[in-house]
């Protein structure tokens, strides 16, 4: 049996084929996109699920600490600096009472007024846990309690011994301060030490948390994404099937010897120009050009 490739059972068969192939590949692309989605949608939903709460305590305590070694730095910083300070404060007093006794006022004012210039140097210790008070504000509201020269008139031996008197009182509160100041600078370095310490045992804990849930999430991610896929290619093989009325009709076009079945739509097609068989009218419409392109 011979069929003409202008008949209906052609021109039927072109249409079928191509009207599925278009169909298909569209309703192919749209459930892609809709798996696509709620893929993202899971994923979402298992990092949200999968964070570990223990994370975010961890993460306050490692901020409060670097607070905490923040005001500790500082007191050190400062601690050091006044240290310094405090050395150049007690070598001039030093100075001043070499001078006194020999009544050096020139020597005596000079100096004195290189201390007064230190001490507005100096920065009171900020507060943090564990330090001192270290004097610093009352003596730069107080002062360091040495006159001028004149005041004492070192030509004198009562003058002199006034402002030796007076020098030995301010040794012995510089010596104060500088021994204030030497312990805080050793406790703020030992906290820093301490809480370093505690924030990298944080944030290892946090790393390591962060990599198991990532690990977890990326396992669970990985084993969705493979889901998906074979969810994706069970429905397009399951969709190619719909090629398979086109197939159908192309193999009666093509097959000379297989008659179709007696009374089924196709033997109407095929024996429209048999007298003897009943026929089915088709509609004369060309095969419609139609895009595939995905």
């Amino acid at each position: 049996m011979t069929i003409s490739p202008t008949s209906p059972l052609a021109r039927l068969a072109q249409i079928a084929s191509a009207s599925a192939q278009s169909g298909v590949n569209q309703r192919i692309r749209l459930i892609n996109n809709a798996l696509v989605n709620q893929l993202n949608k899971k994923i979402a939903v298992l990092k949200a699920a999968a964070q570990n709460p223990a994370i975010p305590g961890l993460e306050a305590q490692v901020s409060a600490l670097g607070q905490q070694q923040t005001a500790y730095n500082t007191a050190a910083s400062q601690s050091s600096n006044n240290a310094l300070v405090l050395a150049d404060v007690s070598l001039r007093l030093g100075t001043l009472a070499a001078a006194a006794q020999s009544g050096d006022s020139a020597t005596f004012d000079q100096n004195l007024s290189g201390i007064v210039t230190d001490i507005g140097i100096l920065q009171p210790t900020s507060f943090a846990p564990g330090l001192q008070s270290d004097g610093i504000a009352a003596l730069q509201f107080s002062g360091i309690g040495i006159q001028s020269s004149a005041n004492y008139n070192l030509g004198t031996a009562s003058g002199q011994a006034q402002a030796g008197s007076d020098v030995t009182a301010a040794q012995n509160l510089i010596q104060s301060i500088t021994g204030v100041a030497t312990t805080n600078q050793a406790i703020a370095d030992s906290a820093i030490q301490a809480i370093q310490a505690q924030i990298t045992g944080l944030n290892s804990q946090i790393s390591n948390d962060q990599n198991s849930v990532l690990s977890s999430d990326a396992a669970q991610i990985a084993k969705l994404k493979q889901q998906e896929q074979e969810q994706f290619h069970v429905i397009e093989l399951s969709m190619g099937n719909v090629g398979e009325t086109s197939s159908m009709l192309a193999s009666f076009e093509t097959s000379g010897s297989t008659a179709p079945p007696p009374g089924s739509i196709v033997s109407l097609l095929v024996n429209e120009n048999t007298p003897t068989e009943p026929t089915l009218s088709v509609a004369n419409v060309a095969p419609p050009t139609i895009s595939t392109s995905v």
